[in-house]
């Protein structure tokens, strides 16, 4: 299970023990502990530090085949903190919640990173959900961060997380929400190789089998 796969802490991470990026994340990291949505249901606190976590493990995983260079990872893991900071929480356009976190981002961006301020924003942006078309043109950083931003499906959480934290965002019932997930997962489809290889046929199938006999309990 891919959730067992994870070698980084969230201090490791923020430090950069394992000098996987240029510099330390720490400054970052601080900010999205004092995010104004952090107590979300669902796209708070949980989701932009799993989100980060998921990142970093693709880091890890293309580190070892001569992929990504520091300064791509130190971009990915930026974008990834902040892809869903000052998210509303409730339904609305989420090219609203993009633009928000762009706005954070803009402020809050370290001047050694201001030259990579729009290599940054094109990785976060991917992650506008239903996502835009962009074909077969997505970088390799945009490819891990739309996989990673959909990875809470598979984790052991996944019922508070989703059925409970997005269903409370969405006004929707433990039921509907079921039904939500058993149709995202049977539509789901990996961007990245690492996506694949950590998850996978099946990981999906047997969300999928588990999903249904959820819904088939509530019925």
């Amino acid at each position: 299970m891919f959730e067992q796969a994870f070698t980084g802490s969230i201090a490791r991470i923020a430090n950069n023990d394992d000098w996987l990026y240029d510099g330390s994340l720490r400054h970052y990291f601080k900010l999205v502990f004092a995010a104004p949505n952090i107590y979300h249901g669902y796209h708070g606190l949980r989701h932009m530090l799993h989100v980060t976590w998921v990142c970093f493990e693709a880091c890890v995983y293309y580190e070892k085949v001569g992929k990504l260079d520091n300064r791509r990872r130190r971009n990915l893991l930026i974008a990834a903190l902040f892809h869903d900071f000052e998210h509303a929480g409730k339904p609305v356009d989420d090219a609203l919640n993009i633009r928000a976190a762009i706005e954070a981002l803009k402020q809050f961006l370290l001047p050694e990173d201001k030259p990579f301020e729009m290599d940054i924003i094109s990785i976060l942006v991917v992650t506008q959900f239903p996502h835009l078309d962009l074909g077969e043109n997505l970088t390799l950083e945009q490819t891990i961060i739309r996989d990673a931003d959909m990875s809470q499906a598979f984790g052991p959480t996944w019922i508070g997380d989703i059925v409970a934290g997005l269903g409370s965002e969405l006004g929707k019932s433990p039921k509907e929400m079921l039904e939500q997930q058993y149709k995202f997962l049977n539509g789901l489809k990996f961007h990245s190789e690492f996506g694949e290889v950590f998850y996978g046929d099946i990981a999906v199938k047997a969300k999928i089998a588990e999903t249904r006999a959820l819904i088939d309990i509530l019925s």
